[in-house]
């Protein structure tokens, strides 16, 4: 058996890919190749979900036509329309009230925020052992969602949304499971 195949304790392999033998020749060109793949996912994610709104205010203000007053950067008065504290209460109202709705919103609303972070819980755990159990995952998609929540309320760029942090979190979740059903062998 290869030392890089991850073995339980009949010496069995825990991962039985088709590919096994390919996976274990080429264990550190994959692993590297994972991890690129895997930075330029967490990049491009952040990217969507905070970078492209702060870019967009800096250069409207750097154009001189716009201070951060009339951009309402910092401004904290009308928050209570902008955030949801509530959980559930977004993704109720777009179940209950979606003939108001388009459903183009709704599903990159729910299903974007879901899939978002299902990448981090199937790419993680296939790149290092610390992150094949579920509470790490989970841990994990909570307070990176957490962070991006935190970034749109502080900076007033998009919307704050408990039921963001809960969807991207059951994401990162719905990935691991993933990771699990497809590359962990039921024992017989």
């Amino acid at each position: 058996m290869s030392k890089n195949n991850i073995a339980d304790v009949q010496n069995n392999a825990k991962l039985p890919l088709p590919y096994r033998d390919v996976i274990d020749t080429y264990y550190l060109p994959l692993k590297v190749a994972g991890w690129i793949l895997f930075s330029i996912y967490s990049f491009m994610a952040f990217y969507k979900l905070v970078i492209d709104r702060l870019v967009d205010v800096v250069v409207i203000l750097f154009k001189g036509d716009y201070s951060i007053g009339d951009l309402g950067l910092f401004d904290y008065s009308s928050w209570r329309l902008t955030t949801n504290f509530i959980p559930f209460e977004t993704i109720l109202r777009y179940i209950n009230y979606s003939q108001y709705f388009n459903w183009e919103i709704i599903i990159v609303n729910l299903l974007g925020n879901l899939l978002i972070f299902t990448p981090m819980g199937f790419l993680l755990p296939l790149l290092s052992k610390k992150f094949r159990k579920a509470w790490i995952i989970i841990c994990l998609g909570f307070f990176a969602s957490l962070a991006v929540e935190t970034v749109q309320f502080i900076f007033t760029v998009g919307s704050a949304d408990i039921d963001d942090l809960i969807l991207n979190t059951m994401g990162a979740w719905l990935g691991y499971l993933a990771y699990k059903g497809i590359l962990i062998k039921p024992k017989k």
